[in-house]
């Protein structure tokens, strides 16, 4: 019997990804893979563009949007839905899930005429409470993998068909994306997947579903010679084309308008295979893949995957408190923006802008996930405080002091706002800076991910499959090696690395113990008696011997202050006290960015921003950014010892690992015996200033 296959792509390039991977992406991938359908009229299947790629194609290649529409025309191709900007819709406020829908769903509507019937679900990532949220929005179907009806502990050799699940008796259907499937398509040689259509057991009507990334197809590494050049696709397309061959494609209106029955399950949290993997806390990933390994030598492969699983997609915001933090930020936004009356100017500009923010791809990290890559956090963030802009209007020539849980953790955070700097700060962590913006730029200067540990650090590196010959490996196959020298010298953080991380030391220090934080003892944990005043707050510390209060503020203007006024009771008159700041302009060395010192004998240096420094007697640092056309002036009141070193992560993605350039490390130090006697003049002043694009200091 002809089996039939539901076949549905998915295309997406996340929120700040650059113009170039979105131009790679159409070009390797996207456009062949059209014009493949376009050749072949009796291949159908479903599309989803997420909302991101359909704006930066409305903004940059209109013609080949015209195209994709036009085979929805045709009816080969059926749309599906799904949150606009690509959500993580469990972790996202009811009202924005639906409001992410209904925005995909109502552009499909404008342009083809069609309402999309289904919705993709990003990351697969499912709560049993999204069945209620996807049938309020009108969804009728979406796509899980088969691997969430093994997690329900149903453990068939092979899910084909229709599913259904509800919550308060409100269903939505779905299709099971065959694992096995993942795995053959596009790796393996056009007659293998014959192979497999043809011997499934058993002389029934099958249905299976392959639902994948469309970056498969050309854009994945070395997909684009096998897919194209060496003609993989083509032959495909020929065997789904071929009168009684084993198998053909078909969308899901095909398949659900012949009403077919549907088995009824409930489904727990859960995401893809891998995803949960990676979720997995680093220390574990390495017990995970022995038990699992001990686990397959004595149980079916079926039953190991569903009973020996990963983690929650969750878990990536208590791996990462920079994710955290930035979709806690992104959640703020959005509530306020949507507090604004209705019918003000600027209300539903600032909606758009915070549901853009909830893209996922910044918030995690596996093989593909971005949470290490700044340039995705930056896209994030831009559009959070465009959205924080319009929400900061009201206080021009005021300071808002708000004191929030805002990542309940159980701790209140402290939140400086004036209507063009923001300042987010943790009493909880010793009083750290997490975030410092700049509105009028659009610009988070703390935006760096500290240089966490992680399992395949430490060869904790698990595949599901082996490559074949004469095929390519998809990167869930591929094991890749750290080199005996890779490690070597890498520094992993036990604290966040966030600015106004208060630190005492014996000796002077450079950029090299900075960068390891070497003989240094930084302040963590709880300030003492901290309390909010008109314009920011203050508690008292201990570090070591001594003990101080911590003054932050913020005045109307926007200039933020950090002061410090030391015990002399406990000052002593050996050893160094500082502060160490985590700032980044996005690049480690480029000709529109800088570091600027001056020092109190009239001395001036220019440096890149990844440059490592140790200087004495500095009196101004500035961060000078000509790309995005801003400022940062960091005033000491008392000439300090300066020292910087840069930020580096290690990771993994899809076929290799590669360091990126986080931030850096900005230390100011003064010696214990002249800082003591209340400590007077220990003092930063961080001040923003506009730029014209291009315009540098002179």
């Amino acid at each position: 019997m002809t089996a039939r296959l539901v076949l549905a792509l998915h295309f997406h390039q996340p929120v700040g990804n650059f113009d170039a991977v979105f131009e790679d992406a159409v070009r390797l991938c996207y456009r062949p893979l059209v014009e493949h359908f376009e050749r072949h009229r009796g291949v159908r299947a479903a599309f989803h563009l997420s909302g991101c790629l359909i704006e930066w194609l409305e903004g940059h290649d209109g013609a080949f949007l015209d195209r994709v529409v036009a085979l929805v025309g045709s009816g080969q191709v059926e749309p599906m839905g799904g949150g606009f900007y690509e959500p993580i819709l469990p972790v996202i406020p009811r009202v924005d899930a639906l409001d992410q829908i209904d925005r995909l769903a109502g552009w499909w509507a404008r342009r083809c005429g069609v309402r999309p019937a289904g919705a993709w679900v990003a990351e697969r990532v499912w709560e049993p409470a999204l069945a209620e949220i996807l049938a309020e929005a009108g969804v009728v179907y979406t796509i899980l993998d088969d691997q969430h009806l093994r997690f329900a502990g149903l453990l068939d050799d092979r899910f084909d068909g229709l599913f259904v699940t509800e919550r308060c008796g409100r269903p939505v259907a779905f299709l099971p994306s065959d694992f096995r499937l993942r795995y053959l398509i596009p790796f393996r040689p056009v007659g293998t997947v014959r192979e497999h259509f043809e011997h499934l057991p058993g002389d029934r009507d099958w249905v299976l579903t392959y639902g994948d990334d469309a970056e498969k197809f050309g854009l994945w590494p070395k997909t684009h010679r096998w897919v194209y050049e060496e003609g993989w696709l083509e032959s495909f397309f020929c065997l789904l084309e071929e009168d009684k061959g084993p198998v053909r494609a078909v969308t899901p209106g095909d398949f659900l308008a012949g009403r077919p029955p549907a088995r009824k399950v409930y489904v727990p949290n859960a995401s893809y295979t891998e995803m949960l993997e990676w979720a997995l806390p680093s220390g574990s990933a390495a017990a995970y893949a022995a038990t699992r390994e001990a686990a397959l030598k004595g149980a079916p492969a079926e039953s190991v995957r569903a009973f020996v699983r990963g983690s929650l997609w969750d878990m990536f915001l208590a791996r990462y408190p920079e994710a955290d933090h930035l979709h806690k930020h992104a959640l703020r936004t959005s509530r306020l923006a949507r507090a604004l009356p209705a019918g003000i100017d600027g209300r539903e500009a600032a909606i758009t802008a915070a549901l853009r923010a909830q893209c996922n791809c910044a918030y995690w990290h596996g093989l593909f996930g971005g949470v290490y890559y700044s340039h995705l956090r930056h896209g994030v963030y831009d559009s959070l405080l465009q959205a924080d802009a319009l929400l900061g209007r009201p206080l021009r020539g005021s300071v808002a002091v708000e004191s929030v849980d805002l990542d309940g953790d159980l701790e209140a955070e402290v939140i400086l706002r004036s209507a063009d700097t923001q300042a987010f700060l943790r009493p909880s962590d010793g009083g750290t800076l997490v975030e410092l913006d700049y509105l009028p730029a659009r610009f988070n200067v703390t935006n760096v991910v500290s240089r966490w540990k992680e399992g395949y650090h430490e060869g904790a590196d698990v595949t599901h499959a082996q490559e074949a010959a004469g095929s390519i490996a998809s990167p869930h196959e591929r094991a890749v090696d750290l080199g005996r020298t890779d490690l070597e010298g890498r520094h992993f953080d036990d604290l966040p690395l966030r600015g106004l991380r208060d630190f005492r030391c014996a000796e002077i220090f450079g950029s090299d113990a900075l960068s390891r934080f070497a003989g240094l003892e930084r302040l963590s944990g709880r300030l003492e008696h901290w309390e909010t005043t008109g314009e920011g707050f203050a508690g008292t510390a201990r570090l070591g011997p001594l003990r101080y209060r911590k003054i932050v503020t913020m005045r109307p203007s926007g200039e933020l202050s950090a002061a410090w006024e030391i015990d002399p009771a406990t000052a002593g008159a050996e050893g160094w006290f500082g502060t160490v700041l985590c700032l980044s302009l996005l690049s480690r060395d480029a000709p529109d960015r800088a570091i600027l010192v001056a020092d109190e004998r009239g001395g001036r240096e220019r440096a890149a921003p990844g440059a490592a420094l140790a200087l004495s007697g500095v009196t101004r640092v500035t961060l000078e950014d000509r790309a995005f056309g801003f400022a940062l002036d960091i005033t000491c009141r008392r000439p300090a010892r300066l020292v910087t070193a840069p930020i580096e992560t290690l990771q993994r993605n899809e076929d290799r690992y590669e360091a990126a350039y986080q931030g850096s490390l900005v230390a100011f130090g003064w010696p214990l015996a002249v800082s003591g006697g209340g400590g007077a003049g220990l003092e930063l002043l961080l001040s923003f200033r506009r730029l014209q694009r291009g315009e540098g200091e002179r």
